[in-house]
């Protein structure tokens, strides 16, 4: 018997985490995805994990107490993280072509001018902004009093 329960407390039973264990299960896949690339020395593999662990792990922060998720930051989550597959595609796609962006061959250049700023900008703004509409007000403010 719990401390909660002898004192006369009923303890709260705790909430189901089937998605966060989802999103674990996801995470490892993902990690074996981008192990088999590093050594099967397929860069392309561990290039194209890069979105898949930004979404897994995005999805993961996001993930209320109770389970669950607000449905505006699941979408912009998945398009946040659409547009950078897009990105990453486009990066790998281009590897081996004599095109240029700006001076530099089209997959660098995607990378430098536009993965590296939309990273960079684009995930603290979504982290800001998940953030802000997935906190619990109630529960912190009764943890702080």
């Amino acid at each position: 018997m719990s401390d909660l329960t002898t004192r006369g407390v009923a303890a709260t039973p705790e909430p189901e985490h089937k998605r966060a264990g989802t999103l674990v299960h996801a995470f490892a896949a993902v990690s074996a995805f981008a192990l088999i690339g590093m050594l099967a020395d397929i860069w392309q593999m561990v290039f194209l994990a890069v979105p898949l662990f930004a979404v897994v792990m995005m999805m993961l922060g996001s993930l209320r107490a109770n389970g669950s998720w607000d449905r505006v930051s699941t979408l912009a989550i998945g398009a946040y993280c659409g547009g950078l597959g897009v990105l990453v595609l486009w990066s790998i796609l281009t590897a081996s072509g004599d095109s240029e962006l700006w001076g530099l061959p089209m997959s660098m250049g995607v990378i430098f001018y536009l993965i590296w700023p939309y990273t960079a900008v684009g995930a603290g703004l979504l982290y800001a902004f998940v953030f802000d509409r997935t906190i619990d007000e109630k529960h912190l403010a009764g943890a702080a009093g």
